[in-house]
């Protein structure tokens, strides 16, 4: 059964306009499907265009209004903070020009009472910081002394209006913040100093920061510039130390500065603030306004306007699509025609469309078909040639495609192969022989695989199990550029080969003895030679010619010398082992190479051999002749470079055999004991 390399005109109009047979019916992988969605993607992406723009507009018109509005704040409350702070130091110096010295009693005149709406307490200190007189009046206050305070120290050095820092009273142990003033007698020497204590918890001055409101998340702080804060919305205690740790603006502000930033709060959410420094009593107000809080207006008002983006879309769409459908049906009734065409129903589209875009597209198509049709009636007379020519051809021939499966065998294949031939390459692996099976199966795979040419010669066992040696060379075949299979050329080699490997063995070999000759003797101690540089493993030679050979060639004839030569050669293979080469160098001389033996080894095999020779007889014409073996022995040395310095040894060592009295062994170091003859 054979195939066509290329096929017919059907299955190659079927591969060019097959897709036309399976029309793809998903929306989003029609042309209006994609045309619709790309009106969709341009008008979200100009939708989502714009408003990023907007948004960021608006957040800079939005951080700009809150900054503004928080610079308000701010001001108004550091304004408010600084006309109390300054009203009550105010009003503690109207009654410290009453009292030119701090004495017992001095706090009971009447102007202390215009003082009781500011603080708390009041107290009077001397220069050892030592209270004369409070009111009101509490045991154990009068005649304490305090001159660890910083606030005593502060009026002490400096004598002028202060605000202390934030201290518990060792007294009421409540949160307290003292105001003071200096003392100065008719004259105007220092006399101690007036202090009214603030409650933190109770005072005015802090209570009116809980009627402010900044939003529902919006708050004002109050920080001492040495890192204690007094007042916070949610803040437990009265005096709270600030982390090490604090955000870049606060910190600026407790050394001074004041403005208004964004920070990231201490539970980590993003705020707007706006800090202003209270200078009279060294404090830091602290407006806070959060992001979420300050964006939420611009985050709904960009949420209404996506909303009607989203609802122009899925007013649009509808409308878009429809103009879609109404300008494609051309390319419907084009799809169907081209159906036809492909069928053979019709030989030219007919669309009348004013389209010139799509005119084109008609006109390219009905050219391109004419020269397809005039390509297939050239192809299929190519085809029908080359089958021809495929199946006349003597050699055997076929033809795979890309992944290696036949898709031609032609006559002369089947007839070198039997009638069984595997349809696969790669089921012809299980008849190639087992030794060459997995070399040959592996690089078929990788010519394959790179598109390489393929050239192998095998054993390979045919329909009758007789084994044949095949020689396979393949060609890829590309067009323009693509790999489309292999075309190949198999011959049956198996004659070649067995006359080869005669020519081979004639070549090495001794046709009287069928031993080694002088050619295949020297091939094999070259390849030993090598083989003893690399290993060292030891290697000896035997060389010998046979004594009293002569008189048998000239008394006996050439035949009865040809005869004993031949009973020699039986014996030197039943001493040789399988590893050993035997060989008959010309004449009488023959050679044993002993590979992988030790000089004692070989020393043991010439005697052995020595013996046995000398034991062979032959009677003719009622005479019996014998001969012996002269054996010299011979081993590879670190200095030889060739064999010849092995082989002149080895004849130097039987020379000397030979001279001493014949029928001996002799090494090219020492003369051993050997038998008489």
């Amino acid at each position: 059964m054979t195939t066509t390399p290329y096929g017919d005109g059907r299955g190659y109009r079927t591969r060019r306009l097959g897709w036309l047979s399976h029309p793809l019916t998903s929306p989003l992988l029609t042309l209006r499907g994609r045309l619709l969605l790309g009106a969709g993607t341009l008008w979200a992406v100009l939708c989502v265009t714009l408003l990023t723009y907007g948004w960021q507009a608006g957040q800079l018109l939005v951080d700009e209004t809150n900054r503004q509005h928080l610079r308000y704040e701010a001001e108004l409350i550091r304004n408010s903070i600084v006309h109390q702070v300054s009203e009550r130091l105010q009003a503690l110096e109207r009654l410290a020009q009453h009292i030119p010295e701090p004495t017992d009693r001095a706090l009971a005149t009447p102007q202390v009472h215009a003082l009781v709406p500011y603080f708390e307490a009041l107290a009077l200190f001397d220069l050892e910081s030592r209270i004369t007189d409070a009111w009101p009046t509490r045991n154990g206050i009068v005649g304490a002394r305090f001159p660890d305070r910083d606030y005593a120290r502060f009026m002490h050095a400096f004598q002028q209006p202060h605000v202390s820092a934030p201290f518990v009273s060792r007294i009421s142990d409540q949160p307290m913040v003292m105001m003071l003033v200096p003392l100065h007698d008719a004259e105007g020497r220092y006399t101690g100093f007036l202090g009214g204590l603030v409650n933190i918890d109770q005072s005015r001055l802090f209570k009116g920061f809980e009627s402010l409101r900044l939003g529902e998340r919006g708050h004002v702080t109050i920080t001492t510039a040495a890192g204690q804060r007094l007042y916070h919305p949610k803040q437990r205690q009265a005096i709270v130390e600030l982390p090490d740790t604090l955000p870049p603006a606060l910190d600026r502000a407790l050394h001074g500065w004041q403005g208004e930033a964004e920070e990231t709060t201490i539970s980590g959410e993003p705020a707007l603030v706006a800090y202003r420094q209270v200078w009279p009593a060294d404090w830091i107000v602290g407006v806070h306004l959060p992001k979420v809080q300050a964006e939420a207006p611009l985050v709904a008002g960009m949420r209404r306007i996506t909303q009607l983006a989203w609802w122009a879309l899925l007013m649009v769409l509808p409308m878009v699509g429809l103009l879609i459908w109404l300008a494609l049906r051309p390319l419907t009734r084009l799809a169907r025609q081209v159906l036809e065409l492909r069928d053979g129903q019709r030989h030219r589209l007919e669309i009348p469309t004013r389209m010139p875009e799509l005119r084109r597209v008609i006109d390219t198509l009905n050219e391109t078909e004419q020269a397809r049709m005039a390509s297939l009636q050239d192809l299929t007379r190519r085809s029908a040639m080359l089958n021809a020519t495929l199946a006349a051809s003597p050699q055997g021939m076929f033809v795979t495609d890309p992944q290696g499966r036949l898709t031609f065998l032609n006559e002369a294949l089947h007839e070198t192969l039997g009638s069984s031939v595997p349809q696969t390459l790669e089921s012809w692996a299980d008849r190639i022989h087992p030794e060459e099976r997995d070399p040959v199966r592996e690089a078929w795979r990788q010519s394959l695989a790179e598109q390489q040419d393929f050239m192998r010669q095998f054993r390979f066992v045919d329909h009758e199990g007789r084994q044949r040696w095949l020689d396979i060379h393949t060609s890829t075949i590309q067009v323009e550029g693509e790999f489309i299979g292999v075309a190949g050329v198999v011959r049956d080699i198996t004659q070649h080969r067995r006359d080869d490997a005669l020519r081979r063995w004639e070549a090495e070999h001794d046709p009287l003895t069928r031993l080694l000759n002088r050619r295949g003797l020297t091939r094999r101690l070259e390849e030993a030679l090598v083989d003893w540089q690399k290993t060292g493993d030891q290697t000896a030679v035997l060389l010998f010619d046979l004594d009293h050979f002569k008189p048998i060639n000239d008394q006996g004839g050439h035949a009865l010398g040809d005869r004993m030569l031949q009973r020699v050669a039986e014996t030197m293979r039943g001493v040789a082992r399988n590893s050993d080469h035997a060989a008959r160098q010309g004449g009488d001389e023959f050679a044993v190479l002993l590979t992988g033996c030790r000089l004692d080894q070989a020393l043991t095999l010439a005697e052995v051999l020595r013996e046995r020779i000398a034991s062979l007889s032959i009677e003719h014409q009622e005479h019996r002749w014998q001969v012996t073996a002269s054996i010299g022995i011979s081993c590879f040395q670190p200095g030889d470079r060739n064999i010849d310095a092995v082989l002149a040894r080895a004849d130097a060592a039987s020379y000397r055999a030979k001279q001493s009295g014949r029928n001996r062994v002799i090494t090219d170091e020492e003369v051993p004991q050997s038998g008489t003859g």
